[in-house]
């Protein structure tokens, strides 16, 4: 082999599986479509609605990235640990929305 495959770096998958963190959902605010027939006839229109649409679920994306990076129980053996010393309840505690 030569060129660009002979450059390539070999990759081994990973012996380890990955252990899943929580899932962390955020549903935002409604957008109100009612009324708005003029966005299937108006291509200008339609992409207002399209930009607002993905700039709402961009914000509520970085948002949920930046808490999950601020979770303290994000690993399992933390929230395992939690659970095994905490009397008081089942649940592991997250952030506020």
């Amino acid at each position: 082999m030569d060129g660009e495959v002979a450059n390539q770096a070999l990759y081994l998958p990973g012996l380890l599986p990955k252990i899943p963190g929580r899932f962390h959902y955020l549903f935002g605010k409604p957008i109100l479509t009612k009324g708005r027939k003029d966005l299937v006839k108006n291509r200008e229109k339609a992409r207002e609605l399209y930009l607002q649409v993905k700039s709402e679920v961009q914000n509520n994306m970085n948002y949920l990235l930046k808490k999950r990076e601020e979770d303290p129980y994000r690993s399992v053996i933390y929230r395992t640990a939690y659970k095994t010393f905490s009397a008081t309840s089942d649940d592991v505690p997250t952030f506020d929305y």
